[in-house]
């Protein structure tokens, strides 16, 4: 991992992170407890379409990664979609997409939390989601450096764990999964597996603190998603090989590793689920309040949000509003609701960026490309297309964030409403 400290930004923060560190972020990003329950829910819908499930929601989670690394390619500030869709449609846009991928980033927070919680303490479960609530905002106020270095320290960790689970399960003895006796829903399979690769547009919210951030983006959206992509398929693969009522299976991984190395053994199963909950909420506690700062830098919300700690270079008002936010929806939240509420907004985003893409093609004063997706346009229209049908799907999820909407638009007036009704 890359850290170049003394390089600093025309904003003043402090581009401390390489395409490296960048890279490994992105993997953290993406990466989540899901995948080591995900191979018996896929498995249970698709059945022996399991394989081409897992390749059709890898292409389509590529094709929208691709589009915001020529995005990324393009532009060097923090923020992430708030950037893209500002040069493309104008600030409004800019706004709404800051504010639905932070409102989508809190909300799987919270849930997060709550499930971390749950794992490590369930006797102390709020004693738990404030403590460690606390702790990951001193960590993201501590600085980026600090920070990237415990993010790839966990990504390793997780990468390590699942790198292993996977190369055990294809090397035993196989015992290949019973075929599932229930009809095949492949689409239901796609729809949950896709899900399961999203997170790697948040890592594009940090631009502003990484070198050379033009070039360092697009390599991180590729071999991130690379990663990723491999490490899905050896996990899935290794339980479809060695579980086999993996149909069935609520822990196919833990029933893996109970089937290779005993019972005992198998508890490792939920320790690697707790290293990678907090691996992913270190990295929502690094992505999330610099889509805050990039909207307070653009003066769309308050300045205070924008200000930066001297000496660290941090936004600490949006760290800590941040980290209050997600600990009071852990509060009152559940985990499927906040994830579904989450991923149904990612939709949003996705479609939004790919349109910012193709706008941003048509315009003679953009700024140039340092990578140029090919077929791009094809490529953005067919992201524009499969997630609105997608979102069609999760559309009632769209609801629940509801109030985070409403508090994100009085936020705008507060900082906006004087100049938008004296231009009315």
């Amino acid at each position: 991992m890359s850290l170049a400290s003394d390089r600093t930004n025309p904003s003043g923060l402090v581009r401390a992170l390489g395409k490296w560190g960048l890279t490994a972020l992105t993997i953290n990003c993406v990466v989540g407890a899901g995948i080591l329950g995900l191979p018996g829910k896929v498995y249970a819908l698709a059945g022996a379409s399991t394989g081409w499930v897992v390749a059709g929601a890898a292409v389509l989670a590529l094709a929208a990664a691709l589009c915001l690394a020529e995005l990324g390619s393009r532009m060097e500030g923090s923020g992430g979609p708030v950037e893209y869709c500002t040069a493309a449609f104008g600030p409004v846009a800019g706004f709404a997409a800051g504010w639905l991928s932070w409102a989508a980033t809190v909300l799987a927070a919270a849930s997060l939390l709550n499930l971390f919680a749950t794992m490590v303490a369930p006797e102390a479960h709020r004693l738990t989601v404030v403590g460690t609530g606390l702790g990951l905002t001193a960590l993201a106020c501590a600085g980026m450096g600090r920070s990237a270095i415990a993010s790839g320290a966990l990504t390793v960790l997780k990468l390590g764990l699942l790198a292993g689970v996977a190369i055990a399960g294809l090397a035993a003895p196989a015992a290949p999964a019973v075929a599932p006796t229930a009809a095949a829903q492949p689409v239901s399979a796609l729809i949950l597996m896709f899900f399961a690769f999203v997170g790697f547009e948040r890592p594009t919210a940090v631009a502003g603190e990484v070198v050379d951030a033009r070039r360092a983006v697009p390599f991180a959206l590729i071999a991130g998603m690379a990663v990723v992509t491999a490490l899905y398929a050896g996990v899935i693969a290794a339980c479809w090989r060695g579980v086999p009522d993996l149909a069935l299976s609520q822990r196919p991984v833990g029933d893996l590793l109970a089937r290779l190395f005993g019972n005992e053994f198998a508890r490792a199963a939920e320790i690697a689920a707790a290293v990678i909950v907090l691996g992913t909420l270190v990295s929502q506690w690094i992505t999330a309040p610099r889509l805050m700062l990039a909207l307070s830098e653009r003066g769309q919300l308050p300045a205070a949000l924008g200000r930066l700690a001297s000496g660290r270079r941090t936004p600490d008002v949006a760290i800590l509003t941040t980290g209050v936010v997600a600990v009071m929806l852990a509060f009152r939240g559940d985990f499927v609701t906040s994830i579904a509420a989450s991923s149904a907004s990612r939709l949003l985003i996705f479609m939004v960026c790919a349109a910012a893409l193709l706008r941003l093609r048509g315009q003679s004063d953009a700024p140039d490309a340092c990578f140029r997706l090919p077929l791009g346009t094809v490529v953005a229209t067919c992201v524009i297309v499969v997630c609105g049908a997608l979102l069609v799907a999760a559309s009632a999820e769209l609801a629940r964030l509801g109030v985070l909407i409403v508090f994100g638009g009085l936020l705008w007036l507060m900082s906006n409403g004087k100049r938008w009704f004296r231009r009315a």
